[in-house]
């Protein structure tokens, strides 16, 4: 840069020329300055020399020219004058200037040429300013051109824009930007503002600079809930009661005035509670399970993605189950209740329970009696209180009958029922009339029978019957020990009290597994026999693991190992897994890792299949493409062939999957095709156009029911549709 410069010609004859200028004045303004030039002779010589042809050349403006030929020395000046110069935008220029003469001869003999610099005109200042936050207050820096400008500052944010600071002489400026500048970005929890800084020299725009700054939204600005509201759906629950009943009332929950903020949209509901969630602004639940005070909690996003509060609401459930019997005992007795083995009536105790619903539920008893083997229920007229004796039956409880007695409790939603027997009347021996029938402690009821009371037992082997045969049931198998060594053929097993005969049976822990060929047993030193799997199979290696108890019936000749038999094509049974992926075995089975080993291989060559793979495989069922084609259910129809100019052309619209359009853009033109998935097509025209570089044929498919339509559009020439296949 300089305010100043010169250029000087070559001498000739001891005399040059010069062109030299000065800066005079710049304008802020304009972005322009001002020079003033002089053209003057130069050079060593003392004396003159003639000289013309002077021609001075400034910035490619040809500032002066002149024929005339002067005496030129080196203190002549030849011309002055002033020119002014426009600056590059940014304030920047750089010029050339020329001059030339013709030195002691009429043609030009001297010349000389350069570029200088003028000092930069001050312009447009510019911004910087970090990510902000609505709301939040931001600094804006000002980096100036000039200490006399004034700066304007706008933005632009989404749709909206305004004015930030007007003319500031400032550095710096801090801007807030508004809350409300959200409703820009529904969508999105930040956006992109534009900010331009206007530079003034006084009252003239010198110049605009802009940047772009992020803006987000605060993390407080989120969608709102009014209220959550739980509405009480009652079921078989009496509507007067106004409680919630567990199992039996269920609640309807709704979110109120759910509301995103700031231009922000609700996108999603969520519910939950007791167990039960929604995604709704609304939701019933099931039957409520659980009693107490339950909690449901509410919340929304909006299509920011933000998150509301939680709103919340609270139900109280009373508790509720069945009507439910603990005990009952049912005795013959007389009429005023004492109990008697002769007794036409009968006395009962019945404990119970139910819930009381916070008091509004009620239970209802009834007793019926009837005969055993008969369908008809009497209705004892009698109700009853919980652990409180009651006598019912009115003397109509023959003695010479047993009797079933139903006690039964219905409450608001619920009835149960329990069966009681009272045998008949107590006798130590009974024989039925007509001498077909015996019974004990009681009366015979029963042709052909000898029965006993439930009141009375019976000893065998000085037990009573029941003890007995708890014993016979608690007996069990004998179990015997077996240490022997795995390699070891014959098996030693030692068991208390054991007895060898044919059918004894007797558990065996063995203390090692086998490795053993056709191993035998013996127990308590009754002889090593055989031990096999099936008739005379012999028991194979590793049948059983260490510590496993293995169960062995005797058959008189060996021992049969119960459920040991190995498995085989034909027959169920035990089998070992294998993890080999070649395997031939018929009784080894293959283990996971195995199969996923073959299924995984990856180093198939190829497959050669005797016959068609089956369609149940995976296959075709086909060995030729069109037979595959055919098994596959895959045709092509022909539904119109011609030259569709104009005008339309109908066909199935159910029946096929995609459709070929086959055209040309003209006559002459090249073959087209264009292929239309039915799914794409609708109840509303859509186009489609066969084109070249030149010309078109445009056409519109539609369906009304089972019927599409094609129909002619335009063209440009000659352009037709010639045929149309559904593929199915």
């Amino acid at each position: 840069m300089a305010s100043s410069g010169s250029i000087t010609t070559n001498e000739v004859e001891g005399r040059s020329l010069t062109l030299s200028w000065t800066l005079s004045s710049q304008s802020i303004e304009n972005n322009t300055s001002t020079i003033a030039w002089t053209l003057k002779g130069s050079g060593s010589a003392s004396g003159w020399v003639m000289s013309g042809a002077f021609k001075a050349v400034i910035n490619g403006v040809t500032v002066y020219t002149s024929e005339p030929r002067i005496e030129l020395r080196a203190t002549t000046t030849v011309a002055t004058g002033t020119t002014t110069i426009a600056h590059s935008s940014d304030g920047t220029k750089s010029f050339s200037l020329s001059c030339e003469a013709g030195i002691y001869t009429y043609a030009v003999s001297a010349t000389a040429s350069g570029t200088h610099t003028l000092n930069t005109i001050p312009r447009a200042s510019s911004i910087s300013m970090s990510a902000g936050t609505l709301g939040t207050a931001s600094t804006i820096k000002i980096t100036r051109a000039s200490s006399s400008f004034t700066h304007t500052i706008t933005y632009k944010f989404g749709s909206s824009t305004g004015t930030i600071t007007t003319k500031t002489t400032g550095t710096s400026v801090s801007w807030t930007p508004a809350l409300t500048l959200a409703n820009q970005i529904p969508n999105a929890t930040s956006g992109t503002a534009t900010l331009t800084c206007t530079t003034y020299n006084g009252s003239t725009s010198v110049g605009t600079t802009t940047i772009s700054v992020k803006l987000s939204v605060p993390a407080s600005v989120i969608p709102t809930i009014t209220s959550l509201t739980a509405t009480r759906v009652d079921g078989t629950v009496p509507s007067t009661w106004g409680i919630y009943v567990q199992t039996k009332s269920k609640a309807t929950l709704s979110i109120n005035g759910a509301s995103g903020v700031y231009g922000s949209t609700i996108s999603s509901y969520s519910i939950a509670g007791g167990g039960f969630t929604g995604s709704a602004a609304s939701m019933t639940t099931g039957f409520l399970n659980a009693s107490g005070t339950i909690t449901f909690t509410a919340t929304v996003t909006d299509s920011r993605g933000r998150t509301s509060k939680a709103a919340t609401v609270s139900i109280s459930v009373v508790d509720y189950s069945a009507p439910s019997f603990s005990s009952y005992l049912s005795q013959r007795c007389n009429s005023v209740g004492t109990l008697s083995g002769e007794g036409t009536y009968v006395k009962a105790t019945v404990r119970y329970s139910y819930s009381s619903c916070s008091g509004n539920n009620t239970v209802t008893r009834a007793t019926y009696y009837r005969k055993t083997g008969t369908t008809t229920w009497t209705n004892a007229s009698t109700s009853f209180s919980s652990d409180t004796a009651f006598t019912f039956g009115g003397g109509n409880i023959s003695t010479e009958s047993t009797y079933e007695i139903r006690y039964t409790l219905t409450d608001s939603f619920t009835t149960i029922a329990i069966i009681d027997t009272v045998s008949t009347a107590s006798v130590v021996m009974d024989f039925k009339s007509g001498g077909n029938g015996v019974a004990i402690g009681k009366v015979s009821e029963t042709d052909n029978c000898f029965e006993v009371s439930d009141k009375w037992d019976i000893k065998v082997y000085g037990m009573l019957l029941s003890t007995f045969i708890e014993s016979l049931m608690t007996g069990g198998i004998p179990l015997a020990t077996c240490s022997t060594a795995s390699a070891t053929v014959d098996k030693v097993a030692v068991c208390a009290g054991f007895k060898l005969e044919t059918g004894s049976a007797v558990l065996v822990k063995f203390t090692t597994y086998n490795t053993a060929t056709s191993p035998t047993l013996n127990v308590n030193s009754t002889g090593a026999k055989p031990m096999v799997s099936s008739g005379t199979t012999a028991i194979t290696t590793y049948q059983w693991r260490a510590n496993q108890i293995v169960l062995c019936v005797y058959d008189g000749t060996s021992w049969q190992v119960v459920d040991k038999g190995t498995a085989t094509t034909t027959y169920y049974g035990l089998t070992k897994l294998s993890s080999s992926t070649s395997s031939t075995s018929t009784t080894l089975a293959a283990t996971a890792s195995a199969v996923k080993a073959a299924y995984d291989r990856n180093s198939w060559d190829s497959i050669t299949l005797t016959n068609a793979l089956g369609l149940s495989y995976g296959g075709t069922g086909a060995t030729t493409a069109a037979a595959a084609r055919t098994n596959l259910g895959i045709k092509v129809v022909q539904l119109y062939t011609g030259a569709l100019t104009t005008g339309s052309t109908t066909f199935n619209y159910g029946s096929y999957n995609f459709y070929i359009i086959v055209g040309q853009p003209t006559s002459s033109s090249a073959r087209c095709a264009v292929v239309i998935p039915k799914s794409v097509i609708t109840t509303s025209a859509v186009s489609y156009q066969f084109a070249d570089e030149s010309n078109y044929y445009s056409f519109n498919i539609s369906y009304s029911g089972t019927t599409a339509t094609l129909a002619y559009k335009g063209r440009s020439g000659s352009g037709q549709i010639l045929k149309v296949y559904g593929v199915n």
